[in-house]
């Protein structure tokens, strides 16, 4: 009855006029409705299936391969499911129309993006590349790159965000992206080349003054360092930013500093102990090659972690 009455405040012959199909989606919403109410609500909902706790891969039923025999047909419903984030689908979709399509870049580049959301680095880079042999474009160069250090072969994703700023120099996101690859490839002044790029037109942009920040600090220029984590707000301060600022305090000799920023680390940053050890022992190797012995940085870690107890 509310339902109907909601109906009846509506401008129900207007929207007829102005589209003649409004009825028949009225209606179908009504049925969708009124099915989901008697699936979760009706006393009798124990006793049938419920159709709306399972999977809608409406393309795999037998109604679909009658009414929605057309490659097209399952071409708008792939593209749908792309739109709204549905990967799953839209790849199984988009791989049943290789067949017919095998030179199409678009649909392997397609898939490659499905299987990348869904964090399969390995079959999306396989997509990728074959989209590369059909047309190469800054798009997919990119997308092989990314995945490529993904998987950890960072002199690989160099080379293709390499390819792609040839074809595209002023495109900053490659830019930054070749900055992150000379990191992880322990390529520091390099890699602050490229950052400067990108710091000439955006001074402020603080995706660009923490890789500079941490660049400093692995080149032992403890000041610059400094001086670049001191431009971002302290409510912007992540935890990686506190435990390099900690960093920069300890390798100064500034025990006392370096601990209040570890702990703020996990207090401000909101992590637990047990990840903080982890991103100490990844910086373990740094530290060292900056004089830090193991026995100073247990002896903080347990102090730190004490203060917890």
């Amino acid at each position: 009855r509310m339902e109907l009455e909601g109906l009846q405040e509506m401008n129900y012959n207007d929207a007829i006029i102005e589209d003649p199909n409004n009825t028949f989606k009225i209606n179908m919403s009504q049925y969708v409705q009124d099915l989901y109410r008697f699936f979760k609500l009706s006393l009798y909902k124990k006793e049938f299936e419920d159709i709306f706790s399972g999977k809608l891969d409406i393309y795999n039923c037998t109604a679909f391969s009658i009414i929605c025999n057309q490659p097209e047909d399952e071409n708008i419903f792939a593209d749908y499911f792309f739109d709204k984030n549905f990967f799953e689908d839209a790849r199984t979709l988009f791989v049943r129309q290789i067949p017919q399509s095998p030179d199409n870049e678009q649909l392997y580049e397609k898939i490659g993006y499905c299987y990348q959301k869904s964090m399969n680095y390995e079959l999306a880079l396989q997509y990728y590349q074959k989209a590369e042999l059909i047309k190469r474009n800054v798009w997919t160069l990119k997308k092989i790159g990314f995945c490529l250090r993904k998987l950890g072969n960072n002199e690989e994703a160099l080379s293709y965000y390499m390819q792609a700023n040839d074809m595209k120099p002023d495109d900053l996101h490659t830019t930054m992206m070749i900055g992150n690859c000379l990191i992880d490839l322990k390529e520091y002044k390099e890699a602050l080349s490229y950052f400067f790029k990108i710091e000439y037109d955006n001074p402020t942009n603080t995706k660009v003054i923490r890789p500079i920040a941490f660049c400093y600090l692995a080149l032992e220029n403890y000041d610059d360092s400094k001086k670049y984590y001191d431009k971002i707000p302290d409510d912007e301060l992540t935890y990686g930013d506190l435990i390099n600022i900690g960093h920069i305090a300890l390798c100064r000799g500034n025990k006392k500093d370096a601990v209040e920023f570890y702990r703020k680390s996990i207090t401000n940053g909101n992590i637990s102990q047990k990840r903080f050890i982890e991103i100490i022992g990844k910086d373990k190797e740094m530290l060292f090659s900056h004089g830090i012995t193991d026995e100073d940085l247990s002896l903080i870690l347990d102090y730190i972690l004490f203060s917890f107890e």
